[in-house]
């Protein structure tokens, strides 16, 4: 007997192909067995795989196909190899076995000395010992009523609860894959198909937790109905440590860009925080104007203080108000670095030259009270500036010292007052600001700019 769908070959007086469970052409004088015949595709109750018309079993897991429905687990297959099921993948009983099917080739009868008397000729009848057995299904061996727990019903996950174990009460089952999901889901826990709770959700239970398989506008509105609902209280988990109170901050460090906004902002919490490269608290490993560390931002009392560590570029804090200059005092205006100097007594009038008893021709003579420096990066010094009025202006394009190639410096950037004893710098509304370098622990306030190698930091202090 050749099955028309897969090919395999049955046994000859078979009624399903042992392969795929399909029907078999009837042999000369049977009819086709009832119901089963040309027609819809049928659906398996259980995996939900979709079987040709006039299947028995279901090619995919063997159940009897239309003998289950929704709630109801599928039974075990009967009269297609015993109470136990039919075997993976095969419809049909083995060569040989009872239920019907004609005996194998030249067998008319049971063997000798089969009891069972009564089966009819041609189909296979009962073991010894088991007789009393119509033709049909095996019946199971002698002593036992009924198969062993768990092997009359499919696979835990595929029609029902686990083996031995009934559906929890209030718990539904999925009509889909007839796995039971407990009481209060929405959704089955096995394939993801929603499906309709037997009872509202159970105290303490979010219906909508344990899955994702929905999808949809339909799965949004539950889910945000979920999450509108009161959450039900926690009990803390037992064996927890309490989780420890972030540390307060006395400040912060906001780095400013080029452009004048701000950039990252670096907390304060400790007692000290360290400036520099790889290492430091905060640090910039690319810039190559800074040490490793390179300045410390202490907390004090009333605020706080940096301290320079090192003595290479050193740390250069933004004037807010005019500073007096001190001699040796280091100034940065714009990308020039310039060293204030104060002028001896005897370098302030020269007497004139005189050779052969003629004075040596040249400028007027005049009374400088300071000088400026201008420092290179090799350790050199391009200009020496000197400083003879009262007001002597800095800029990049006004001024009576003028840096016409420095892009940073301002039209006016700075001017140095002389009283007569003191000079004073102050700056004129720069863009990018004028700069003292510190020397020593200088205190620090809130709003102070300090700039260490190419970065500039604004410190914010907690009041």
């Amino acid at each position: 007997m050749r099955c028309s769908l897969c090919g395999h070959d049955s046994p000859p007086g078979s009624l399903f192909c042992l392969n795929c469970g399909s029907q078999l052409a009837a042999p000369p004088g049977m009819g086709p067995t009832p119901g089963m015949g040309g027609g819809m595709p049928a659906v398996c109750p259980t995996c939900r795989a979709e079987n040709p018309p006039g299947m028995k079993f279901c090619r995919q897991c063997g159940t009897v196909l239309g003998a289950s429905s929704p709630g109801i687990p599928p039974q075990p297959v009967m009269g297609a190899g015993g109470p136990f099921g039919a075997p993976p993948g095969g419809g049909g009983p083995p060569p040989g076995m009872g239920g019907g099917f004609g005996p194998p080739p030249g067998m008319g009868g049971p063997p000798p000395g089969m009891g069972g008397g009564f089966a009819p000729p041609g189909p296979m009848g009962p073991p010894p010992g088991m007789g009393g057995m119509g033709p049909g299904p095996m019946g199971p061996p002698p002593g036992m009523g009924a198969p062993p727990p768990g092997m009359g019903s499919p696979p835990p996950g595929f029609g029902g609860p686990p083996p031995g174990m009934g559906p929890a009460a209030g718990a539904t089952n999925c009509p889909r894959c007839g796995s039971s999901t407990p009481p209060g889901f929405a959704f089955c826990q096995q394939c993801g198909m929603k499906i309709t709770p037997a009872a509202g959700p159970a105290p303490g239970v979010d219906a909508y937790g344990g899955t994702i398989a929905a999808t949809g506008p339909e799965a949004q509105n539950i889910r945000a109905a979920a999450m509108s609902a009161p959450a039900p209280a926690q009990a803390p988990a037992l064996g927890n440590a309490p989780t420890p109170a972030a540390q307060p901050t006395w400040g912060q460090a906001v780095s400013v860009n080029r452009d004048g906004s701000d950039g990252e902002r670096f907390p304060l919490g400790a007692e000290y925080v360290m400036f520099g490269r790889a290492g430091a608290d905060v640090a910039f490993d690319q810039d190559r104007f800074l040490a490793r560390q390179h300045a410390r931002l202490e907390r004090t009392g009333d605020g706080a203080r940096i301290v320079p560590l090192d003595q290479v570029n050193g740390v250069f804090r933004k004037l807010d108000a005019p500073v007096e200059l001190t001699d040796g005092m280091i100034v940065l205006l714009g990308r020039e670095v310039l060293r204030y100097e104060k002028v001896d007594a005897d370098e302030k009038s020269g007497e004139p030259l005189v050779r052969h008893g003629v004075a040596l021709f040249g400028s007027p003579p005049r009374e400088p009270w300071g000088r400026f420096l201008q420092l290179l990066p090799s350790g050199g010094v391009r200009d020496v500036r000197f400083l003879f009025d009262e007001e002597v202006v800095l800029g990049r394009e006004e001024g009576d010292i003028v840096f016409s190639d420095d892009a940073f410096m301002s039209r006016r950037h700075a001017q140095v007052a002389w009283d007569g004893q003191r000079a004073m710098l102050q700056d004129l509304g720069s863009s990018n600001g004028s700069f003292v370098r510190l020397v020593g622990t200088t205190p620090v306030k809130h709003g102070d700019h300090l700039r260490m190698g190419d970065q500039l930091f604004r410190i914010e202090l907690r009041r």
